[in-house]
């Protein structure tokens, strides 16, 4: 039977790597299988068996079939980003935003509240993320205490499951707040950013008044490390043209605390142009030439490091959150919008939390699926969904083929990292 066009595959040294974007399933098989496989009817027969209980020979509607499951489950999930604070305590220099010091007001909070109550109560979701973002979400951490607990309370009354992540510059995440975090208001998702070396860090992550900020954070994390508490945290590398030797430096010295511990994975992204925010003309750095993020991970990963790279990119039911009609972000105003990357962009303003009312019709003409007449016979379809980020779709600053490249590289990058750190279901080998 012939392979699905939906399977991915990879020649090795010593076998070959089968990657299903059906259904996320892979395996590893070696050549003494596979030479076996050749000449042994039983074998061979036993492998096609195996083929066809994971579903990877090509199967009739097998796009739009997996398309639905992916939506079935995708819709039994309720995604909520808030934005806590208008301010931050740092002044990053490729940060794209503009700050404003003001909290969240409790006219707000409990307006989020109605607004996931009256979702949840619908009875057709079974989870519930919730994402605290900024500014600095902890700047609001008040908030988060309070909208924690009610959440909780929802999901309880209406059996549903929560799961709480933050993004944060970790500067003011000491061993209470993180304790109180984890055990009471169920964050257990953290991603915080260290930008290499002290000397790179402190360059481009300083505080408002210009100081640097690694070693306080630097710190938290070994707090964090120290902890028995349950928690996932991504450590993001920025890579800019200034840092990236220094990202390899990190590995061999201070991030050595890190390795062998399983809470703790890193993020390698370029920096990007994705607007001036406050930020003076001279007041930032260099865009990398070229992507530098697949190079760091793979000295991370050959220094026994876990990192996050594959097992991102690489699902089916990934897709971006700006980019998923079940996801609200709220900033700190109550507007309700879809991506924080495009804050101030009229196209990502969908409504207000106060009003309860929601634009669903601009909201629609947001949010884009598949293309199935372009892209249905790509055997990236399933992992890329057509190019999934709407703000890259409407700056449309490039054109439908290069963007496409582009995320073909990527996705190809990422099936190389995937193998590189044996990410695969199974191994199938002679017995």
């Amino acid at each position: 039977m012939e392979m699905s066009p939906y399977v991915l595959s990879k020649s090795l040294p010593e076998g070959e790597v089968y990657f299903n974007t059906k259904n996320n399933h892979s395996f590893f098989i070696t050549n003494e299988l596979l030479r076996k496989i050749d000449c042994d009817d039983t074998t061979r027969s036993q492998y096609n068996d195996y083929l066809e209980s994971w579903h990877y020979h090509q199967e009739e509607n097998e796009l739009e079939e997996t398309l639905a499951k992916i939506k079935n489950v995708d819709e039994k999930l309720l995604e909520f980003t808030i934005l806590t604070h208008g301010d931050c305590n740092f002044r990053c220099k490729y940060c794209y935003e503009k700050f404003e010091n003001i909290s969240m007001s409790l006219e707000v909070e409990d307006a989020i509240v109605t607004f996931a109550d009256k979702l949840l109560s619908e009875g057709k979701f079974e989870r519930f993320s919730v994402q605290w973002f900024g500014g600095e979400p902890l700047l609001g951490y008040k908030t988060i205490v309070r909208l924690s607990a009610k959440f909780l309370e929802l999901c309880s009354m209406y059996n549903i499951e929560y799961f709480s992540g933050i993004t944060t510059n970790g500067y003011l995440l000491n061993k209470h707040m993180f304790q109180n975090l984890v055990e009471n208001c169920k964050v257990t998702g953290y991603q915080i950013t260290v930008d290499g070396e002290r000397e790179f860090h402190d360059n481009q992550r300083l505080l408002k008044n210009g100081v640097g900020s690694y070693d306080r954070i630097f710190s938290n994390l070994k707090m964090m490390g120290i902890s028995s508490l349950q928690f996932h945290c991504t450590i993001r590398f920025n890579i800019s043209r200034e840092n990236v030797e220094s990202m390899v430096h990190f590995l061999k010295s201070d991030g050595l605390v890190f390795r062998g511990d399983s809470r703790f994975s890193f993020a390698y992204h370029n920096i990007g142009d994705w607007g001036q925010g406050e930020r003076a003309d001279d007041y930032c750095v260099d865009i990398p030439n070229g992507d530098y993020s697949y190079y760091c991970y793979q000295q991370a990963v050959a220094l026994g490091y876990c990192i996050d790279g594959p097992q991102t990119m690489m699902l089916n039911s990934i897709n971006c959150y700006a980019n998923r009609k079940q996801h609200y972000m709220f900033n700190v105003k109550g507007v309700i919008q879809s991506c924080t990357v495009a804050l101030y962009r009229k196209e990502n303003i969908f409504g207000s939390v106060l009003t309860g009312v929601v634009n669903e019709n601009k909201r629609n003409d947001w949010l884009k699926g598949i293309e199935l007449e372009r892209c249905s016979q790509c055997p990236y379809v399933l992992l890329c969904k057509s190019g999934y980020c709407p703000l890259v779709r409407i700056n449309q600053e490039k054109s439908w083929e290069r963007l496409c490249r582009l995320y073909k590289e990527r996705i190809q990058k990422d099936f190389l990292l995937f193998i590189l750190t044996r990410s695969y279901n199974d191994i199938l080998d002679i017995n």
